[in-house]
């Protein structure tokens, strides 16, 4: 299977590194990430006999890989106080969260580093464009990457360069004789094999689509 083919099916089993940068659902999911971990601290300190910090592994691990390089270091930052306080009221049980909590950060840091190196596997055509910063993306390096279009049907492909150029619905659909809700249905499909979610993004990479 060559190595296209590999990533389009990585892309669809698994979210893009950083999916959500930039996305309206990001600040949410991001607060949920962050009540998540407030959640198992205060679990934390009311069960002093028992560690369960280890539970902040998982937040921590959903948010360095989908959120933006931002809100990732935010909540890394937050999982590091949390863990801080607790050693500081849980004098008993300062080794174990130490013991905890340095792995547990250090895992998410290595996975957010994974996740911006395999980010040119799930967008094949970036090429030497894959990003060599330590921790994250900025948005000017994600911005350049290039998108799998190739995945893109005949009609698909249509369709997206008529809307990156900022046609409406009913204006595609006139000049491609077919319905609105087709249209509609095509641009959700290219949205989904693209992995962006919105018209904007279309049309910032409207220069990539009228290159096939």
């Amino acid at each position: 299977m060559s190595r296209p083919n590999q990533a389009r099916r990585v892309h669809r089993l698994f979210a893009n590194p950083c999916a959500l940068r930039g996305a309206p659902t990001e600040k949410f999911v991001g607060g949920l990430c962050a009540l998540f971990l407030v959640a198992v601290f205060l679990v934390e300190v009311a069960t002093p006999n028992a560690v369960v910090a280890s539970f902040a592994l998982v937040p921590l691990l959903a948010g360095a890989w989908v959120l933006s390089t931002r809100f990732a270091a935010a909540l890394m930052g937050l999982a590091g106080l949390l863990f801080a306080l607790a050693a500081l009221v849980e004098s008993t049980n300062r080794l174990s969260l130490l013991l905890v909590g340095i792995p547990t950060i250090g895992t998410a840091v290595v996975v957010r580093m994974y996740a911006v190196g395999l980010a040119p596997v799930l967008l094949p055509s970036a090429g030497h464009n894959s990003i060599h910063q330590s921790f994250g993306p900025t948005n000017e390096k994600i911005a350049r990457f290039s998108y799998p279009i190739d995945s893109l049907t005949r009609r698909e492909l249509e369709v997206a360069r008529l809307a990156a150029k900022a046609y409406t619905a009913s204006e595609i659909a006139g000049q491609l004789h077919i319905g609105e809700r087709t249209v509609e249905s095509h641009l959700a499909s290219t949205y989904s094999k693209l992995g962006i979610n919105s018209r904007s993004e279309l049309i910032r990479i409207a220069s990539q689509l009228d290159a096939v």
